[in-house]
């Protein structure tokens, strides 16, 4: 047809996608109690085990030895200031 190959006309075909977060929540909530509504009940079944995990999540808490001295130092500190009020208190009356 000729020397040169013509490229065709590409078509600009943008569809926009809207993500809306509150209704995306809103459907998860919905989903969740759904599932939930579907399952059988069984007595205990939700606070069966929690204290175990309230256990586990309690001892991942761990102080580190710089969060310790930092503690001292503030404790120290309050017991510094505590002191130097009750003196200065003293001189005043």
């Amino acid at each position: 047809m000729g020397l040169f190959h013509q490229p065709k006309i590409r078509k600009f075909n943008y569809q926009p996608v809207f993500y809306d977060e509150r209704k995306e929540k809103l459907r998860e909530k919905m989903d969740a109690a759904e599932r939930e509504r579907a399952g059988e009940y069984v007595p205990g079944a939700s606070i069966r085990g929690s204290f175990r995990r309230m256990e586990v999540a309690r001892k991942e808490i761990k102080y580190t030895p710089f969060m310790r001295f930092l503690s001292i130092m503030g404790i120290a500190a309050v017991l510094v200031a505590a002191v130097y009020m009750a003196q200065l208190m003293g001189l005043l009356f």
